[in-house]
């Protein structure tokens, strides 16, 4: 089992991209930024916004239960994730197990983010989010490969000014963007370690061979 679990954040992904974009399609409309849009914005609602019940607009949202699902796929497909991403590493110490035990804690707690406690939940996932980061980081300081620090870093940076402006409120206005650049370059990471952990298993397998 354990030799397809980097195949899971790729097909996980992929999944809740699809099952995103048919609650997309269902969203009535209505953000934050402009309560009378009509269906979904890309540069005005944030993510979670297909998961109200009632739309800022004041309209019920049919989207709720496929986005939600959307979410839980989202939120499954991360810690699974977090559970391979010590693996890019040719060493288990004790920040990989803090790297892996840190973040599948951070995306079990991700998973409520579709509740009442929704402002609560993003505290929550940035300090744990964090803690499992800043291990990685320490061994990702002698990763060989810099392209994938370099994305690693950025989507870190990203999340600091997403987390900072949602709870400051400054550039508010911009932030349901920046937020879709943020999982743009989040999906890329994952998947790219998915496949670098696909690779070095393979070796391994065929080394013993």
């Amino acid at each position: 089992m354990k030799n397809y679990t980097s195949y899971f954040p790729i097909f996980g992904m992929a999944l809740y991209l699809i099952l995103f974009t048919v609650a997309a399609v269902q969203y009535p409309g209505g953000s934050y930024n402009d309560s009378y849009f009509q269906g979904f914005s890309v540069f005005h609602n944030f993510l979670c916004d297909l998961m109200h019940p009632i739309t800022e607009s004041g309209a019920l949202n049919p989207a709720r239960p496929m986005a939600i699902l959307a979410h839980l796929v989202l939120s499954l497909t991360m810690v699974c994730f977090f559970y391979i991403l010590p693996e890019i590493f040719d060493v288990e110490n004790k920040n990989t197990s803090l790297i892996r035990w840190f973040g599948m804690i951070t995306m079990t707690v991700f998973f409520l983010m579709y509740t009442q406690y929704h402002d609560l939940i993003v505290i929550f996932t940035g300090l744990f989010g964090t803690i499992a980061l800043i291990p990685f980081f320490i061994e990702l300081s002698k990763y060989p490969m810099r392209g994938i620090s370099i994305l690693a870093y950025s989507c870190f940076a990203l999340s600091i000014i997403v987390y900072i402006s949602y709870n400051t409120k400054i550039g508010f206005y911009y932030l349901p963007f920046l937020q879709k650049i943020t999982f743009l370059f989040d999906a890329t990471w994952v998947i790219w370690v998915s496949f670098i952990v696909m690779k070095k298993r393979q070796v391994v397998v065929h080394s013993k061979a």
